[in-house]
């Protein structure tokens, strides 16, 4: 017979804000510097930054507070998630900017990514009443957090800004996003956050994140939150990112695999349909040669010049299948 689990381990546990904050290379601080952050600044900043946004229950409040090295995991109520949302982060930064002198006279930078879910965790009073030891309760959501805020695209928002400028990094959760942001909760809207996959490879773990920076600067100003991501996604605009072909549209860079329409300037991946017998940058050439499509088109005697993106119903690849290139080979049309 199969032992049965303890009634409370089934329990879901409560609905619970979390808040994971972590020091950027708090590693490459000495010992004094790293006591200094750890014991004195980080956690007077966060919570003056709790109290300028009006929710100092976020510091002070009856959750749960863990210390983890390089940072702080903050539990509070699902209540508070709305304004944390609105006002902490940017509070944050404002708190770190005003005390960024007293920082540098000890050569230290104090730069901070953040990290927002929402999920059921274990009840912490019942938990501190079962141990004297327990410093915050455990389970997915509590993990899920800590990976969100380690990820590569959110280290990569202070990698590529100014380190005198950009101070917090924060990625909310899917979850937050869902039932928070596009319920209508918060002032912010759903546009004000990039969406970005989150990967954590030696930790197994995949996600949904959305990022902001209070503060803008560097290659962030320049060319957006995704620049330099592991992906790359930054460095292809939305016309230039993975289109759907096989209906017809047309780009002037296609990534994948091109179906039936091969009208594009750059072509990354391969191509399926055995009409097209030679692409190249800015020129394909179907296997009877009269149709050059790219950059920059001269179909006929008279130059024609087409740029932007193109939008065509049916099959718009060119082939024998179209009926096009008998007209051509004809003189006629």
């Amino acid at each position: 017979m199969d032992r049965e689990l303890p009634t409370d381990n089934r329990s879901i546990g409560e609905h619970t804000g979390i808040l994971a904050v972590d020091v950027r290379h708090f590693s490459r601080h000495n010992d004094v510097q790293q006591k200094m952050i750890a014991e004195q600044w980080l956690p007077d900043v966060l919570e003056q930054a709790a109290s300028r946004a009006g929710i100092a229950e976020l510091w002070q409040g009856r959750g749960f507070r863990a210390f983890r090295g390089d940072g702080y995991l903050l539990g509070f109520s699902p209540d508070l998630v709305a304004a944390v949302v609105d006002r902490f982060f940017d509070s944050l930064q404002a708190e770190l900017r005003r005390r960024a002198a007293e920082f540098r006279a000890a050569e230290v930078e104090l730069r901070l990514r953040t990290s927002l879910h929402l999920g059921p965790a274990q009840s912490f009073e019942a938990l501190v009443a079962d141990s004297s030891v327990v410093d915050s309760p455990s389970g997915k959501v509590m993990v899920d957090t800590g990976r969100m805020v380690d990820a590569a695209p959110v280290r990569s928002l202070l990698d590529h800004s100014d380190s005198n400028v950009t101070l917090v990094a924060s990625v909310l959760s899917q979850a937050v996003m869902e039932h928070v942001v596009r319920a209508g909760r918060t002032t912010r809207q759903p546009s004000e956050f990039v969406e970005a996959p989150l990967e954590i490879d030696s930790k197994d773990y995949t996600g949904t994140g959305y990022l902001r920076a209070p503060v803008l600067s560097g290659e962030l100003l320049s060319s957006g939150l995704l620049h330099g991501q592991p992906t790359d996604l930054g460095s292809a605009s939305s016309d230039e990112r993975e289109t759907d072909v096989d209906g017809g549209d047309v780009s002037n860079v296609l990534t994948g695999t091109a179906g039936k329409a091969v009208q594009t300037r750059d072509v990354h991946g391969g191509i399926h349909d055995t009409s097209v017998r030679e692409v190249s940058r800015g020129v394909a050439a179907t296997d009877h040669g009269s149709i050059s499509i790219g950059r920059d088109l001269d179909q006929s005697t008279q130059k024609q010049e087409f740029s932007g993106q193109f939008h065509t119903s049916g099959d718009s690849n060119f082939g024998l299948a179209s009926g096009r290139c008998g007209e051509n080979e004809s003189g006629e049309g």
